[in-house]
């Protein structure tokens, strides 16, 4: 059974809407600035806000780090969207480091946004193996080092409509291996040292009445990214990233959200860049590493109570999804579906940003998880 605990401790909080962890689709931990040019409230000259973040999780015992929120604004209107910069520095008790710079960035009234994210990492993690006929059990435990870089640029234009570009570019390697283990072996994609570079075109629409709770609405991304060797890529592939989202009122207080989620990559995928099944990201229930491979569908859905007692709501879950080495390869007969429930806590009223305790039960696994904001 994998446990996920992270509790980021709010020391001011008017900006709560402004920080989220998660474990991102293909694995790796993040931690990122998510809407905060539509919830924030702050001061129209700008605002600082300092958060500590304290954590635990089984691979790393106990964390500890802070991050810096700095709102200021590109325009001088009245409409104007804040922009952010966010550095984020996380240790942990196993002498692991996380390093972050958020970047986000609005103009133009709000049509023009761009993002950027430098980031270290240092984390551990374990590999199942490729596929989904892998055991509940790792192969082995590994801890890979990364630098990466991701930013991106789009512009409003058909309504809600924005279409932009985006880059990613990571260096990788592997610096401690179980002696005589896979990642030792080279014989699985990724396991020696690497460099991943892509640019790539993207549009997205968003009309959800609220970035964290949306009870209304719908927020969809398609994604085109081609990592090419004569860009600098050591390996040579077309990533493809359909994600949609809809959200309706159900009752007074309560919504529907549901989620249809697929990733493909065309070419040869280094195994830490393969899209994940489960985790925050995915299915809850499932371990964030277990099932990975080329191509990745789930679909999910959620009942949300709203806040009935207090502060305090329900939220029941359930999905199901797959992975392969290709589209054609997707099947429903492995059987990966989670169904699970939770407890929403209101940590901000004006922003309706919730602390989220949810546990997932998978076919054979299981997994707690609380964090911040829900999970799409």
């Amino acid at each position: 059974m994998r446990w996920t605990i992270l509790l980021t401790v709010l020391i001011l909080g008017h900006a709560t809407g402004a920080l989220a962890q998660s474990t991102s689709a293909d694995g790796r931990v993040t931690t990122t600035t998510a809407a905060l040019a539509d919830s924030a409230v702050v001061a129209k000259t700008g605002n600082t806000v300092f958060f500590p973040i304290l954590g635990y999780t089984p691979d790393t015992s106990f964390l500890v780090g802070a991050t810096v929120l700095r709102f200021f604004y590109l325009d001088d209107t009245e409409d104007a969207r804040p922009s952010l910069i966010s550095p984020v520095a996380v240790y942990t008790a196993r002498n692991q480091v996380l390093l972050f710079l958020g970047t986000d960035l609005n103009w133009g009234g709000g049509r023009w946004h761009a993002g950027l994210l430098p980031s270290y990492q240092k984390f551990p993690d374990d590999f199942y193996g490729i596929g989904r006929d892998v055991t509940g059990d790792p192969l082995e435990s590994y801890t890979p080092e990364q630098f990466a870089f991701e930013g991106l640029i789009e512009r409003e234009t058909l309504g809600e409509l924005r279409l932009g570009v985006n880059y990613q570019v990571a260096s990788h390697r592997i610096i401690e291996t179980e002696p005589g283990g896979i990642m030792d072996s080279g014989l699985v994609p990724g396991t020696g040292a690497s460099v991943v570079s892509a640019p790539g075109l993207q549009m997205a629409w968003d009309t959800r009445d609220n970035t964290w709770s949306p009870r209304t609405g719908r927020w969809g991304q398609a994604r085109m990214s081609f990592y090419r060797e004569g860009i600098g890529s050591d390996f040579d592939w077309t990533e493809y990233t359909v994600d949609l989202r809809g959200y309706l009122p159900a009752g007074d207080r309560g919504s529907l959200a549901a989620q249809l989620l697929y990733t493909s990559g065309d070419g040869e995928v280094p195994f830490y860049r393969m899209p994940r099944l489960g985790g925050q990201d995915g299915l809850r229930g499932y371990s964030a590493g277990r099932f990975l491979d080329r191509t990745m569908a789930l679909v999910r859905a959620e009942w949300r109570s709203g806040m009935v007692v207090g502060r305090f709501g329900a939220v029941i879950f359930a999905g199901y999804g797959d992975v392969a080495p290709a589209p054609h390869k997707l099947t429903t007969a492995a059987n990966l579906y989670t169904v699970g429930a939770g407890v929403r806590f209101l940590l901000s009223p004006e922003e309706g940003v919730n602390i989220r305790m949810d546990y997932g039960l998978g076919n054979d696994d299981g997994g707690f998880y609380l964090s911040l904001g829900e999970a799409f």
